[in-house]
């Protein structure tokens, strides 16, 4: 803050402007039902969801679950394609069933308020999520909200692999990003998580919009951020259909700046796509998808001892995987290459993460059914906990192995001394 007086400029402690900020957040966030639910550390659920207004109707584009876990500081987000296939009465349809977005967009025609009609979709989600998971919270973004929250935070930084281009003139929607870094303002950040592409489909989008959530988390970190949260605050305010008071945001912005990256935990609904009556629908992985609840909802019990490895555990099929090594133990990577070698997963690449994990994980890079169950195998084989779903297709393998500090080697010692 900068202020002229008599020709000269003063400027104003930055100490005590940050007091002054933090007096006004404790202040606020006073009458928080989100902050007291962090103070005692209950799990917080919200569904996040973009929407957009189509032919007389509104949207569901994207669909994701966020649920943080105060007492561990773990976020995960499951993220739900729209073209989920969703059972449904004769009586809506005659076949029984509908994509999810279809039936987001029938309960708005037929619920009488706008809290009425997601409230509604939250026990659709509800069922799908086999009633383990209590929805509390909801966000609705609409394209214009979007963009005014990264204006608002100075835009993301985000790397693009691959050129994408695309033109609809009947939507008015052109999309044309190089490759390269980009600090993306709100539209073409929009631009970047709409591109859909004809091989990838809505698989690839979801990996592009969990990209664009990483750079988020990367500026709440920042120390930039902090006179920016009152302009952030109005923008979703201003903009987002939510159930959340001023003072709730101010509790969740103030939560993120202190949020660990290596604790988010992306996945999404495991299936394979399919075809019936000539319409492409998301073909819902039942099993997979209740472990994925089960890893979400016990995300409390990471600080518990792990589990014994299975050493009998071999797959099916060889799955390509890296190895790297974040717990500061000289040679873990190596001897987990070999462990896992013997057990049908074709390390092609291992060595240093470059820096220290809490945690290990296995990281699914793929997201498709069989990586899906090949990272829950391998996670059995090391005893692990932490598993999650972060598709990057860039590093043409199917699983990452991060070892973190916790780490519990399941063989002997001196039993790998050379790597084959």
């Amino acid at each position: 803050m900068i202020k002229k007086k008599s020709g000269k400029i003063k400027i104003f402690s930055v100490p005590v402007f940050l007091v002054f900020l933090g007096l006004c957040y404790i202040t606020l966030t006073a009458f928080s039902p989100i902050k007291r639910q962090i103070i005692s550390g209950d799990r917080i659920n919200i569904v996040l969801l973009g929407v957009s207004d189509f032919d007389y109707a509104r949207i569901a584009e994207v669909i994701k679950l966020v649920s943080y876990e105060p007492r561990t500081g773990f976020l995960d987000v499951v993220s739900i394609p729209r073209d989920t296939r969703i059972p449904v009465p004769s009586g809506i349809s005659w076949r029984g069933f509908q994509k999810l977005n279809e039936v987001y967009a029938r309960l708005g025609r037929s619920s009488g308020s706008k809290e009425e009609h997601v409230e509604e979709f939250n026990k659709v989600l509800g069922n799908l999520l086999n009633d383990k998971i209590l929805i509390d919270h909801y966000f609705v973004v609409d394209y214009r909200a979007f963009t005014d929250f990264v204006d608002a935070i100075d835009g993301v930084k985000i790397e693009v692999n691959n050129p994408k281009y695309y033109v609809d003139r009947a939507q008015g929607l052109y999309i044309d990003i190089s490759t390269g870094i980009h600090l993306m303002d709100g539209e073409t950040a929009l631009k970047y998580v709409r591109y859909r592409d004809r091989i990838r489909g809505d698989i690839g989008r979801q990996t592009r919009q969990h990209k664009f959530l990483h750079s988020v988390f990367d500026k709440f970190k920042s120390p930039e951020i902090v006179p920016k949260i009152p302009s952030v605050i109005r923008a979703v305010m201003e903009n987002v259909e939510t159930d959340l008071k001023f003072y709730d945001i101010a509790a969740l912005a103030d939560e993120l700046r202190n949020f660990k990256l290596e604790n988010f935990r992306v996945q999404q609904v495991p299936g394979e796509p399919g075809m019936r009556w000539g319409i492409s629908y998301w073909e819902v992985d039942s099993t997979g998808l209740d472990e994925i609840v089960e890893v979400v909802i016990n995300s409390q019990e990471i600080n518990l001892p792990l589990p014994a490895a299975d050493r009998s555990r071999k797959l099916s099929r060889i799955i390509t995987a890296e190895v790297w090594n974040a717990s500061g133990k000289s040679g873990i990577a190596r001897d987990t290459t070999r462990y896992l070698r013997e057990r049908n997963v074709d390390v092609v690449r291992y060595g240093n993460y470059g820096v220290r994990r809490t945690h290990t994980q296995v990281i699914s890079r793929r997201g498709d059914r069989t990586a899906e169950q090949a990272a829950r195998e391998i996670a059995v084989m090391l005893g692990c906990r932490n598993i999650s779903t972060d598709i990057d297709t860039s590093r043409m393998v199917d699983i990452n192995v991060v070892i973190g500090e916790d780490f519990n080697p399941p063989w002997g010692s001196g039993e790998f001394s050379v790597i084959r």
